[in-house]
C-alpha cells in the first residue's frame, strides 16, 4: 500500500471511533500517503491528526449532488492514483465511485447492497461490539495487526491560547473549577430535561463552586439560553459562540463535562477531559465513550427503556433518560471533580490526547 483512501462514516462521534484503524494502518504502513474521505465535517475532527496526510471532502448535498458533481470528484480520484481503499460503511454511492475512480483494491464488508463493487470483501463482525472495533475486521484482512481503541482528537497550541482568551475573557478560568454542560443532542429523545441541567448548573456553582458553562452548536443556542435563565446563579453561555475546534480547544481546558451522548462528547474522551455521559435510548456498550473508567462515569438505567438502542427520534420522550436524578449526576460529578484530571489507560479502551 503506497496511496490510500479511507472512505469515513458521516458521523462526527463515528468519525472519531475510526481513529484507531487510521493509527493502525500508519503504525503498518509508515511511509505511506493516508488521505480520507467524507463529510465536510469530517475534516475538522481529524484537523491536525498525524495519521492523515490530506482529507477530501465529499459533499453529496452540496456540489457532488448532482451526477455532473460526483463525476468531477471520481476524475479527481483517479488523478490521485490511489492503489488501496478502505470503506468502513455500507454506501452503495461510495463504493461505486471507488470502483469508478480505478482504485484497483477495494476493501469493505461484504453486503447485498454494494458488496459487489468491492474486490477484498469482509464478513461483518458478529456479536454485540464496541463500533470503534467493528471496523477492525478490515484491517485483519490485510494482515494489520488490531490496534488499543483509543480515539485521537488533536488540539494545537494555538487553539489552546485562544481557548483561554475566550473563558478568561467570561472569567471562566478563575476561581473554582471549569466545568461544561452540553445540554443538546441530534435527536430530542436523547436529551436529558433542560430544567435538570439547570439545577445541576446551580448546585454545581453552590457546591464546589464551579464555573459553568453551557456548550453546543448554533441550533442550542436558545435551549442554553433557557437553562441559564432559569437557574439561581447563571451560567455563562458559549453554545453557539464557537466553532467544533473552538469548542473542543475549551474542553481540553475543562475540569468536567456533562453532556448527553453526542459527537462533542467523544471528542471530550479523547481528550482526557473528565465527563458524566448521559446516556438513554443508545448503548454505552457500543457507543459509548472511549477512556480510562476513572476518568469518566456513564449514567444509563436500560431497565427503564422498552428498547436499546433506540433509533426513532420521533419519540417525544424516553424513560430511560427521565429516569436520571440530578442527584445522581450531581454526586457523579462531584467525585470526579474531586479526582482531577489524572488517570491511566483502561485495558481495553483509552484515550490520547496530543498537544
Amino acid at each position: 500500500m503506497n496511496r490510500v483512501l479511507v472512505v469515513l462514516p458521516n458521523w462526527l462521534g463515528e468519525t472519531l471511533f475510526a481513529t484507531p484503524f487510521l493509527r493502525a494502518l500508519r503504525r503498518a504502513h509508515p511511509d505511506a500517503f493516508l488521505a480520507t474521505l467524507g463529510w465536510p465535517q469530517c475534516r475538522e475532527v481529524l484537523r491536525h491528526n498525524p495519521q492523515v496526510n490530506a482529507h477530501v471532502d465529499y459533499e453529496e448535498r452540496g456540489r457532488h449532488r448532482s451526477l455532473a458533481g460526483q463525476w468531477r470528484l471520481v476524475q479527481w480520484l483517479r488523478h490521485q492514483r490511489f492503489d488501496t481503499a478502505f470503506i468502513l460503511r455500507k454506501s452503495l454511492s461510495r463504493s461505486l465511485l471507488l470502483a469508478l475512480a480505478g482504485i484497483p483494491h477495494r476493501i469493505g464488508f461484504a453486503n447485498a447492497k454494494s458488496g459487489w463493487l468491492l474486490t477484498r470483501r469482509v464478513a461483518l463482525p458478529e456479536g454485540r461490539r464496541h463500533k470503534a472495533s467493528t471496523y477492525f475486521p478490515l484491517l485483519e484482512a490485510m494482515g494489520v495487526a488490531p490496534p488499543e481503541a483509543l480515539a485521537e482528537y488533536v488540539v494545537n497550541a494555538e487553539e489552546r491560547e485562544a481557548a483561554r482568551t475566550l473563558l478568561g475573557a467570561h472569567r471562566l478560568l478563575s476561581g473554582g473549577p471549569l466545568v461544561l454542560l452540553h445540554p443538546g443532542a441530534n435527536w430530542g429523545h436523547k436529551r436529558w430535561a433542560p430544567e435538570r441541567f439547570a439545577q445541576l448548573g446551580d448546585r454545581l456553582i453552590t457546591g464546589p463552586q464551579a464555573r459553568v458553562a453551557l456548550t453546543g452548536a448554533a441550533g442550542d443556542v436558545e435551549l442554553a439560553r433557557s437553562i441559564s435563565q432559569h437557574m439561581r446563579h447563571p451560567a455563562v453561555v458559549l453554545a453557539g459562540r464557537t466553532t467544533l475546534r473552538e469548542l473542543a480547544a475549551c474542553l481540553a481546558q475543562a475540569r468536567l463535562f456533562v453532556s448527553n451522548d453526542t459527537g462533542v462528547l467523544h471528542i471530550a474522551s479523547a481528550l482526557a477531559t473528565p465527563l458524566v455521559a448521559l446516556y438513554g435510548p443508545t448503548s454505552p456498550a457500543l457507543t459509548g465513550p472511549l477512556g480510562d473508567p476513572r476518568r469518566m462515569r456513564v449514567i444509563h438505567h436500560p431497565d427503564c427503556c422498552p428498547e436499546i438502542p433506540c433509533y426513532r427520534p420521533e419519540h417525544p420522550a424516553h424513560l430511560g433518560m427521565d429516569s436520571i436524578s440530578v442527584d445522581e449526576v450531581y454526586q457523579v460529578a462531584t467525585n470526579l471533580l474531586g479526582q482531577g484530571r489524572e488517570g491511566g489507560r483502561s485495558a481495553e479502551f483509552g484515550v490520547r490526547s496530543a498537544e
